[in-house]
């Protein structure tokens, strides 16, 4: 459901609506001088549904691209990606 309300309002009342809008769902459009200029809207943030995605529909592809690669080129990839790991650290360390 949607709601409208003026800006003096949500002004006011911006911590408690926020609260309301993250908990139920709901989505407030607010008006200034009977235009509406902005909306709040929830941001679902779900970790398990983010997890059951990259599992189901990103993982079987990045598997398969790897299988037919040579065990050395893995090695070489490995070594390569912990060097620039570890100058990114001391870079930090050293001179900060």
């Amino acid at each position: 459901m949607t709601y409208i309300l003026p800006i003096t309002e949500v002004r006011k009342n911006i911590f408690a609506l926020s609260e309301k809008v993250a908990r139920t769902g709901e989505v407030i459009e607010v008006e200034k001088e009977g235009r509406r200029i902005v909306k709040i809207v929830p941001i679902h943030n779900d970790p398990a549904g983010k997890a059951d995605y990259i599992l189901t529909h990103i993982l079987p592809k990045l598997a398969g691209a790897w299988k037919h690669v040579p065990p050395a080129e893995v090695a070489a990839e490995h070594t390569w990606a912990r060097s620039v790991r570890e100058k990114r650290y001391w870079k930090r360390h050293i001179f900060s």
